[in-house]
Order: structure tokens, then sequence, then C-alpha cells
């Protein structure tokens, strides 16, 4: 009998040694425990497969929020530099690529949060990767892919089967065992790649989880981008529009537009209603300047609500009223500081016209009319606007996608677009199986500003639970939480067309709203 118990746990021993997620059950050692892995994992920089050059691995036990991990840095094919992590212990069998935002060039490893990040997979036990798509710089800056068309292509996308073949080959070599399941998850120009993914590389992935997309780069960067800069910049480079004041803004459209969805919330939930009326918030003969806009203020605001107009036709849609509160990270600088969105665009710009960093640049030559061909020129390398998921579907890969109607970046009104174009050109079974677009009042760019709206949310559990339970994110629940962490409002967020209708009671419940669809 004895001898009987000895060969059975060591038999339980061999088997949790070949494959590190199986639960302990015999009274054996976590696999951990019983080999070395701080040795497994150095073994790593020898690692030559999937055109993967290993230039540092090493077990990582101190860090402060996350348990112990293998950390691999290297390049693939010389160009993409890339950091994986890998949980020492507790590995669930899962790989996530992350995405990376503006135009990319850096890595940011230890990045909070859900947007092109890995640490949040990487304490649920998933091994994740993170690429700097094939260069090294700022990420409103383009100078890059001026002279190196494969730095561009790797940008628009090809680098990510690369990053999933090194990942995957990567992972299976540390843990003996290749990954079950490939997932990927990122926002803004991340959530353009996972666009670009389903539609170009559909059976990549088991699941993408992708939001807040510039997957209209040209149209979102060049048109709105070049429209952008001629508002909110004098010709000599000054700001148009005070960011001191922009708070005053924010508080007349919450004013005005509020309750349009039936319950006063502090969120413009529905967009498309509201009026801003900038104008009444003109400044009047002997009123002081810091409480009120001055003309041209006035006109740049209305022409950020219309959007890119040409001659009466529309060339991409106006930020939508709600945003304001986040004005002053993506839209509105300051005479020495041009804001994000300012700087990107003119980033896009430059590489439409092949323009370094180092020359001059003056939007207001150019007339947007004019330039509507040089500016989409890129478009079929670098856009992700396919409307067509039939691929998609056909591969069984999930898509998850979420939009702020508050974003002031990445317009929310040309993902609507989208949807309506992927209803009309694809298989209705492909939205039903494969499929959801998400809004998110309130919701600002990719978690850059927390706690003003229900938006805590984890786009990873969320593609995990569809791909693995079936549970398609038709309603999904977020949380908005004070600076401590606690939670003080939920809010049930529905999948397009859909949208949650306040049915009584507390505002502050997601119990209290509803999906429905118009």
């Amino acid at each position: 009998m004895h001898y009987r118990l000895t060969l059975l746990a060591a038999i339980a021993l061999i088997a949790a040694c070949a494959n590190p997620s199986v639960p302990n059950t015999a009274g054996t050692p976590d696999v951990a425990t019983t080999r070395d892995t701080a040795g497994h994992c150095a073994a790593l920089a020898g690692h030559t497969a999937a055109a993967t050059a290993v230039t540092s691995a090493r077990e990582v036990r101190d860090h402060d929020k996350l348990p112990p991990f293998c950390q691999v840095e290297g390049h693939i094919e010389g160009k993409v530099g890339f950091v994986m992590r890998m949980p020492v212990a507790d590995w669930n069998h899962k790989f996530v690529v992350a995405g990376c935002g503006g135009f990319c060039g850096g890595l940011d490893p230890d990045k909070a949060g859900y947007s092109n990040s890995l640490n949040t997979a990487l304490a649920e036990g998933y091994a994740a990767i993170l690429s700097d798509s094939g260069h090294q710089a700022p990420n409103w800056q383009t100078d890059w892919a001026l002279d190196d068309p494969r730095a561009l292509e790797l940008y628009a996308g090809a680098w990510m089967p690369l990053a999933v073949a090194s990942g995957r080959s990567l992972a299976a070599d540390y843990y003996q065992d290749a990954p079950r399941r490939t997932y990927f998850s990122g926002c803004s120009n991340g959530g353009r790649l996972g666009l670009y993914a389903a539609q170009r590389y559909p059976a990549l992935f088991d699941g993408i989880a992708a939001g807040d997309g510039i997957f209209d780069l040209s149209g979102n960067g060049g048109i709105h981008g070049l429209w952008l800069l001629q508002t909110t910049r004098n010709p000599d480079g000054s700001a148009v529009i005070s960011q001191a004041k922009v708070p005053l803004l924010a508080r007349h459209v919450m004013q005005r537009c509020d309750a349009l969805d039936g319950v006063e919330d502090g969120i413009v939930a529905r967009p498309e209603l509201c009026d801003p009326a900038p104008a009444a918030l003109q400044c009047q003969s002997g009123e002081a300047a810091d409480d009120c806009f001055s003309a041209q203020e006035v006109r740049a605001i209305e022409r950020l609500y219309q959007g890119a107009t040409v001659d009466g036709e529309s060339l991409f849609p106006g930020i939508a009223p709600g945003s304001e509160a986040y004005w002053p990270i993506w839209v509105v600088g300051t005479d020495e500081a041009m804001a994000w969105g300012e700087r990107a665009g003119e980033g896009y710009l430059r590489l439409a016209y092949g323009i370094p960093a180092d020359a001059p640049f003056h939007p207001h030559d150019y007339q947007l009319g004019r330039e509507i061909e040089r500016i989409q020129a890129l478009a079929p390398l670098v856009n992700a606007t396919d409307p067509n998921l039939d691929a998609l579907a056909a591969a069984g890969t999930r898509l998850f996608y979420y939009q702020g109607l508050a974003d002031p970046l990445i317009l929310p009104g040309r993902t609507l677009t989208y949807f309506d174009e992927v209803r009309a050109a694809s298989q209705a079974q492909t939205l039903t199986d494969s499929a959801r677009f998400v809004t998110v009042p309130g919701f600002g760019h990719c978690w850059e500003r927390t706690g003003l709206t229900a938006d805590d949310f984890n786009p990873l559990q969320i593609i995990d639970r569809w791909v693995e339970q079936g549970e398609a994110p038709d309603a999904v629940l977020a949380h908005q939480r004070d600076a401590d962490g606690a939670i003080i409002r939920s809010r049930t967020l529905c999948a397009l067309p859909a949208r949650a209708v306040y049915q009584g009671g507390d505002p502050d419940s997601a119990d209290s709203f509803r999906c429905e669809a118009p």
C-alpha cells in the first residue's frame, strides 16, 4: 500500500511538471517550486525561433505590484522591439498581445490600466507581449516612416503576426506547453490594430478586445487633424481657445444636455441630441473676458462641434458634446504647448506630405478641399475601415469593440457610422455570432482620466468570457470608482444598436437602466 501511494505521488509530480497550470492534487509542491524557474527563464536568452533575437531574459521577484514573472526582451526580424512577461506560477495557458498608442515607438511594460498594457493581464495569469511596432520615437512623431516603407508597414499592423509567432514560441519554450488561447487587447491606435487584425488577419486571434480606435487614420488624423489645427491654432501658432476657460464650456454643455437621456447624473449620454449653443457664452459689452468667450473662440468651438466640412459637405464628424472635460488633454493646448491631439494630427500630416519634424509646417497654408487626395493616399495601408467582417466570423474569432461617447480625440461619430457600415456589408449572423460594438456614455479616451463616469470594465475579461463560456457582451456591467477605489456608481453598457434607457430608481445603479434597441 505504501509503495502504491509513493508511485501515485511520483506520477502526479511528473504530470505537474509537464503542465504547470494543472492544480496540485497529490500533495506535491507547485511546479514553480520544483524547478529552477530563474534558470529556465535565463535560458530563453538563447531563443532564436520565430525570427526572435532575445537580448535579455530574467526572472523578476521584487515587483511591488505583481507576482513573480519571467521578463524577456529583444527584437523580431531585427526591427520590432518587444517586452514579454510570463507568470512564474499559475499560468492560465493563455497569451495576450497588447496594442500600442499613437504612432507607437516605445516600450512601457509597467503602463497601468487596461489600455495597451501588460500588467493587468499578467496579474490574472496571462503571458503577455508588448511591441514598439518596429521603431523608437515619441508617439506623436512620424519621422521614422518618411524613408522606410517597411517601418510604415510594420506600424500599420504587419508586426502583429510576428509578435504572435514570437510570443507563442517563447511561451512554449518557457512552459514546455503551447498557449491554448491567443488574444489581442488594445485601445486608441491599439483599437485600430484590433480592427486591422479583424479585417486582415481574421484567424490570428481567438478574441480581440479593442476600443476608441483610430481605425480611420487618414480621416481622423488627416482630414480632422488639419481641420483641428486650422481651428485651434492661429497662423502664428498661438492657441485660439483659452484652455483655462474650457471648464466654463463644460459646465454650460452639461446644464443643457445632461437630462436628455431622462436622468441628471453628470453625464451627457445622448450627445447626438445635444445642441451645445456656445454662442450663449460669447462676451457681451463690459463682461470680464475670463467669464466668457471671444467671438473668435466661439466660432472655433462651433467648428469643433461641426466637424470638417467643405462647401456644405461633411468630410468627418465633429467632436461630441459632453466631451469638454477631456479637451485640455487632447484638443485645446496653450500658446506654449500643443494638446496631444494637435501634435498627433500634425504628425500624420507631416507623414502624408513627407515633411520631417525639424522642418516648418504651417497648417493654414493648406485648403482642405484641395488636399483630400494627398491626405488620403496612405488610407489603403494604414486604415482599418473594411466593414465586411464575414471572414472574422468564418474563422470563429470574437470581436469586442468599445467606444467612449465623450472621446474628443477618436470621434464616436465615425465609430457609429462604421457600425452601420458593418451591418450593411456583413451577414446578419456575423454580428450575432462574432462582433459586439459597445458604447460608453461619458467615457473619454482610453482611461486617460478616470472617475468621471462608469468606465471600469476589463476588456480582456469580457472577450475571454465570450470565447471560453459563450457569454456575448450584449450588456456590460461597468463601475465608477472614487480616488480610493470605492464603487460610487454602476451602469449597464449596451451593445449597438441598443442604448441604456433609464427605468426610474437610483440613477447610480445599473439596475435602473435597461438596454433597449431604438
